[in-house]
Parts: structure tokens; sequence; C-alpha cells
């Protein structure tokens, strides 16, 4: 049994903890540790299903009927990136979308990735000047999908105009929510051409069944891009689990 196991045992289910309301829990029944231990626990009682972390700094105890929040899992040169360009630009709004995210979901993987940089409309070419300023080669604004097919790289990055309400995290404004992965799948003429749009259903289907989705955002988002009908027809399949 695991050290933790006492500390799990006494956390209640349905209550959210904060990150150092645990610490605190854990501290209580091994107080000779330190606080990186402290620290790598928690993230161990995550991987372990003991806990599952429902937004930031947020957990709860692990049950039936609790789906975690989505994170995206990032390549390192979109890290990089982000940080690039949220350092140049503090106050201009932006979210990525990187094609190879998908893959979690996907049966036929994608192989060559493409990041887009989706910003507001303001400051988009802005982003794109910096971009090749820094020396950056395969960097494309905002093209067709002609031009996309002919002048496409591996890791090629897309500045696009950001939508207008288009769906934000608040706890990272940079890093794309589910909600808005799935509509951009769906709606976006230059990501919906990466991926096979067969298995869309499919994709759909196994986020809302490992992860929290709000429908009303996603749908709010869908009907700002024209696609609320058929975005609502697919969510609702998927929730009644029709075939």
């Amino acid at each position: 049994m695991q050290w933790y196991a006492n500390t799990v045992q006494s956390l209640e289910y349905g209550k959210i903890y904060s990150r150092s309301a645990l610490l605190n829990q854990l501290k209580e029944n091994n107080p000779s540790l330190s606080d990186n231990s402290f620290q790598w626990t928690i993230g161990k009682m995550v991987k372990s299903g003991r806990l599952i972390r429902v937004d930031h700094d947020k957990y709860v105890l692990a049950g039936e009927n609790i789906l975690p929040v989505y994170f995206p899992a990032y390549s390192d040169k979109a890290l990089k990136l982000m940080e690039k360009i949220s350092k140049q630009f503090p106050y201009v709004r932006f979210t990525v979308f990187e094609t190879v995210l998908m893959n979690e979901f996907l049966n036929h993987l994608i192989a060559q990735n493409t990041i887009f940089f989706q910003v507001e409309k303001e400051a988009s070419v802005f982003v794109f000047r910096f971009l090749q300023e820094e020396g950056y080669q395969s960097v494309m604004y905002k093209p067709t999908k002609k031009e996309l097919s002919f002048y496409w790289t591996k890791d090629c990055i897309i500045v696009t105009d950001m939508i207008s309400e288009a769906p934000l995290r608040s706890d990272s404004p940079h890093s794309i929510c589910i909600e808005k992965l799935l509509v951009d799948m769906y709606c976006d003429k230059l990501i919906s051409d990466t991926y096979s749009k067969a298995e869309y259903e499919s994709v759909t289907e196994q986020v809302l069944s490992r992860y929290r989705v709000e429908t009303t955002k996603l749908l709010r988002y869908a009907r700002r891009r024209n696609k609320e009908a058929g975005l609502a027809k697919i969510i609702n399949k998927s929730l009644l689990g029709e075939g």
C-alpha cells in the first residue's frame, strides 16, 4: 500500500480540493517529507487514477461519474513558440491548435505536424511578421487550401485570425480547450483537411467518454461558425450511443 493511501481514504467524494489543501492533508500523514516530495506525490496520485484534475489547481477523488478536464499535450516546438509569442505580445489573445493533438483520438495517426496559431484579428499579421523576423522559414499567413497544399512543409506554422467569441481557457488562455478543438476539427477548412473526416464521429464519442465537455459552450461556438445544427446532431448521437 502506498504511504499516501491514508490521505486518499480521508478525502470526500464530490469535494473539490486545491493543491494547497492536498499538500496539507499529505503533510498531516507524513510531516517528515520535503515540499518537493509532496508535489511529486500529487502528480503520482493523479497518474495512478486515485485523483482527477478537474481544473487548474483543482482535484477530486476519482469516482465513476467524474471525468477529467482536457489538457493538450503540445510538442516542445509549440510550447517554445507559445512562450516566445506571449512574451512579445503579452496582451494579445491567441490559442494554438496542433494537428498531432488529434492523434489521441484518431485511428489513422498524423505523422507530419502543423501548428496553427489562431490570433485575434487586429494582431495576427504582427505575430506573423514577428515569426518571420525570428527566422522561422515555414510560416504562412492565412493561406487558402490550395496555397497550403502547394507550400506546406513539415512542422509548418500557420497564423490565422481567431474567430470572435471563441472559447478560451481561464487557467491557460493560449492552450486550446476541448470544446474549441472539437469544433475546429469539424469547421476549419485547413484543419479538417489534415485528417479523415470519416473519423470525426468516433473522435467525438471518445472525447465525450474521456473528458468533461461543456456542450453549451461547444454549440455556442459552433453557432458562431454556422455549423451548430450538424454538430448538435453528431453530439446527440454520441451521447445517446446510437450506432
